[in-house]
């Protein structure tokens, strides 16, 4: 049995279905939405399978204790593994950027359809649209950007619901049925409603300035990433920085810059200090996410507030 570890969001799923066309003889696995940790279920399932293929799960210090064969596919910031079970393919390696891991797994297998498009739009939004190559996929599947947008919001929401079976059910569903099909899933757009009153109820509450957009909430809805995604996507501000106190018992963090900005802000340069404080800090050029005790939130938040000079609440 082959075995796919995968992120929870859109990408994540999009890029599983798509190694489970390619590979023959695979289950998928994902982590618990919002915890960045493999568990004992997900060492269960390793110590089951022949071999493993992990996707968009920035989380190179858990593939590193992996002993079989690994196939690391990931477009996030991350030193190359060098151990010879591992296969790491990573644009970053080459100084190159990827707008989502669904683009590196098609190339990797040269396997392209609308589920690699649709990871590009779930982690990079309307940015996705500037790519030619995602615009001659969605023209072949007839899905309008709109449509495209709405489909990849879908897909996400059972990790915004802390459903991690139907995380892993998504990667089947979206395997084996067409993008049209799936816009008019029943469950996938109840959910949506309930992650929009949710969200709706949290965006009352936002602190703005020139800048910087904050957000303090506690919600056991895995969507403090979604909401640093709008304040930056939808509203005026350069800067987004969104706190979830009490998720399941930890804190989660998230920032996101406009991507003009990015090199201003040195996101990644943030990430390290971070890393520096043994904290699980990962992430993008314009995006970074942390999750942690929950008694560490003050000393996390310093380090946010002296990276950007900023004092925030």
């Amino acid at each position: 049995m082959n075995l796919i570890i995968h992120h929870w969001d859109t990408d994540g799923i999009c890029s599983a279905s798509l190694i489970l066309e390619v590979v023959d003889n695979t289950e998928n696995i994902t982590l618990l939405p919002g915890i960045f940790k493999f568990d004992e279920r997900v060492w269960n399932a390793v110590n089951r399978a022949e071999k493993v293929y992990v996707v968009d799960v920035n989380l190179p210090k858990e593939v590193e204790r992996i002993e079989k064969p690994v196939v690391f596919l990931d477009h996030h910031i991350q030193n190359k593994i060098e151990k010879k079970n591992v296969i790491h393919v990573n644009p970053i390696f080459e100084g190159k950027q990827a707008p989502s891991a669904s683009y590196v797994v098609s190339s990797f297998f040269s396997h392209w359809d609308w589920r690699s498009a649709l990871g590009a739009v779930g982690d990079v939004g309307r940015r996705a649209f500037r790519f030619d190559w995602v615009l001659k996929i969605l023209k072949k599947y007839e899905l309008s950007e709109k449509e495209a947008l709405r489909l990849a919001e879908l897909i996400n929401s059972p990790s915004l619901l802390f459903d991690r079976r139907g995380v892993e059910e998504a990667v089947e569903k979206v395997a084996n049925n067409d993008p049209k099909y799936l816009l008019e899933d029943d469950e996938w757009n109840k959910n949506v409603g309930r992650i929009e009153q949710e969200i709706t109820r949290i965006l009352k509450n936002v602190h703005e300035n020139s800048k910087f957009s904050l957000a303090k909430f506690s919600s056991d809805y895995n969507i403090a990433s979604i909401i640093a995604r709008k304040l930056v996507w939808d509203s005026n501000s350069e800067v987004a920085i969104v706190v979830n106190e009490n998720y399941h018992g930890f804190s989660q963090l998230y920032v996101r810059v406009k991507e003009d900005r990015a090199n201003l802000y040195k996101i990644e340069e943030l990430i390290k200090k971070l890393k520096s404080k043994n904290l699980n800090a990962g992430g993008k050029k314009d995006v970074l996410g942390v999750i942690f005790e929950r008694e560490k939130l003050g000393e996390v938040v310093k380090v946010i507030e002296n990276h950007f000079g900023e004092s925030l609440w």
